[in-house]
């Protein structure tokens, strides 16, 4: 294995691409970089480091994609600021590392992981003003580790597919700060979404411990079924509802703190079946505190503490009856 260097012994990123071997490092300097990396076949475990985002910049000229990883696999991508193309980052292999990496400017998404790629790290990545996503993981097992993505024409992080997590990220200014559509098995925890269209929008298999604050139409839009767990979030000072269901599939909503937001603090619409809402805090919003439309049935309204709703619980018949309201707290 060997470093090699740019532009000290080769001019271009892409250069010492095409001379590395399996599992070489390509140091770069600081500088900016008019060029587009494609990283093929026989470059499996390749690492290549820049100077750090602001010093090491990849520059794009609106079209095209910055780094494309395609037929090798476990690539390192790390210390770079990115900017300027059609689509920053594109990964179509496994086992890929995307770490320290600003990805701005771009004209559709950010960082994309397709269909076929497995179990990719995306670790300490900024995605910002970009016209589409953030990022976009496709696939599964697709790990996003606090990041920032912020002020994207789309969601700030997208995940599709299967076996996703996403943890300790900060979400403002998206269209939505996370979504999750068609997914399954999917852990978001520890993020802070905050200013965004929605908070967190779709789907996910458990949303723990998250921050939704401040967001234009919701702090949580859960529109998708699935056997989903929500449980000790923050949901708070969002100017619609606090919480949105429109989905058939046993959702859990235990121990969240719904509170001052400009709507319902929770709106069960007409799809919003079979579900558990236990032992949350509702206090403080603009309209009813626990909001159950006609079609909405079967559900466990069960142990909740309200407080300063208008009304705290409102069930429009027959919700009323066809649902259970057992040992709720109205203060």
């Amino acid at each position: 294995m060997a470093v090699l260097r740019v532009p000290a012994d080769f001019r271009t990123v892409g250069e010492a691409v095409a001379r590395a071997a399996p599992g070489d490092t390509i140091r770069v300097a600081g500088g900016v970089y008019a060029e587009a990396v494609r990283i093929e076949a026989g470059k499996d475990r390749l690492a290549i480091v820049g100077a750090g985002p602001g010093s090491t910049i990849l520059q794009g000229p609106g079209s095209g994609v910055g780094f494309l990883i395609e037929g090798s696999g476990g690539v390192t991508i790390a210390g770079f600021t990115v900017t300027g193309f059609a689509e920053g980052i594109m990964i179509s292999t496994s086992d890929n590392v995307i770490r320290d990496v600003t990805v701005s400017n771009c004209t559709s998404v950010g960082i994309s992981a397709g269909n076929r790629a497995l179990r990719n790290l995306f670790l300490g990545v900024a995605a910002g003003g970009n016209g589409r996503e953030g990022l976009v993981a496709s696939g599964q097992n697709a790990y996003v580790l606090n990041g920032e993505f912020f002020d994207n024409g789309g969601e700030g992080v997208n995940l599709i597919g299967f076996r996703h997590v996403a943890m300790g990220n900060r979400s403002r200014g998206n269209s939505a700060g996370l979504a999750g559509v068609n997914t399954n098995a999917v852990v978001l925890t520890g993020n802070s979404l905050t200013g965004n269209g929605a908070g967190f929008l779709g789907e996910g298999d458990l949303l723990y411990a998250n921050a939704m604050v401040r967001n234009q139409r919701a702090g949580g839009e859960l529109i998708f079924g699935a056997f989903s767990v929500v449980l000790e979030n923050e949901v708070r000072c969002n100017y619609g509802p606090g919480l949105f269901l429109a989905a058939v599939g046993a959702f859990r909503f235990l121990r969240n703190a719904v509170e001052e937001n400009g709507q319902h603090g929770m709106e069960m619409v007409a799809e919003a079946t079979g579900n558990v809402v236990d032992e949350n805090e509702v206090k403080e919003n603009g309209a009813a505190g626990i909001r159950l439309e006609p079609l909405a049935v079967e559900n466990a309204i069960r142990r909740n503490e309200l407080k300063g709703n208008n009304p705290d619980i409102q069930a429009l018949p027959p919700a009323d009856t066809d649902n259970v309201f057992d040992e709720n707290r109205v203060k």
